[in-house]
């Protein structure tokens, strides 16, 4: 199988972090790639030109991060990163579905932020970035289920944290939301979470 990715996209590192965690490294080939150059290799496979797209034998293409950790956990059983009960299934999706909420208000601040050049920040701006603070704090509050568990929903408040770090150090989220900081300085520790860091 083929994943293709974009080093900054929280989508893509979620994907490549459910790769990692269910130790499909030897049969995924990672390949990084520039969506917004919608490069051939990447719009032949999804003609959206979104990353991540995941790769299948034969040549089928799945694309959505969803979609595709849904697919790579179904892969092999263990370790089982979305639950097959369906209250748990649907809490861990839930948590998967605010994390790439939080995600798609993120990205589309940082592209407004660069179609606003210096200017700034307009009233639709700061009210997505509200969302992002609200966001967080429901996270922070759903810390103490977290114990001893990394499933997708983790995994994807992982990579949209991560996605902060990359574009929003004057967020200073981790001063608003300690208890939710201090839990993904833990997390940031896993082979998973290192392997997949972004470029500085």
């Amino acid at each position: 199988m083929q994943l293709y990715i974009s080093p900054t996209s929280p989508y893509a590192r979620k994907a490549w972090m459910v790769v990692l965690e269910k130790g499909l490294q030897d049969e995924v080939e990672i390949i990084p790639v520039n969506p917004w150059g919608s490069p051939p290799e990447l719009t032949s496979k999804n003609p959206l030109s979104q990353v991540p797209v995941l790769v299948t034998e034969p040549d089928q293409a799945i694309y959505d991060s969803r979609v595709i950790c849904a697919y790579l956990d179904s892969v092999r059983d263990e370790p089982q990163l979305i639950p097959r009960t369906a209250m748990e299934r649907i809490s861990v999706l839930r948590m998967e579905a605010l994390a790439d909420g939080m995600s798609d208000v993120a990205v589309g601040v940082f592209l407004a932020r660069k179609d606003n050049g210096d200017n700034p920040d307009t009233p639709a701006i700061e009210r997505q970035l509200g969302k992002i603070k609200a966001a967080l704090k429901v996270m922070e509050s759903e810390v103490p289920n977290f114990e001893g568990k990394f499933d997708l929903g983790t995994i994807a408040y992982s990579a949209s944290l991560s996605y902060l770090d990359l574009r929003y150090g004057e967020l200073q989220w981790r001063q608003q939301v300690p208890i939710l900081a201090a839990w993904f300085e833990t997390i940031a520790q896993r082979p998973a979470m290192s392997t997949t860091a972004p470029p500085a």
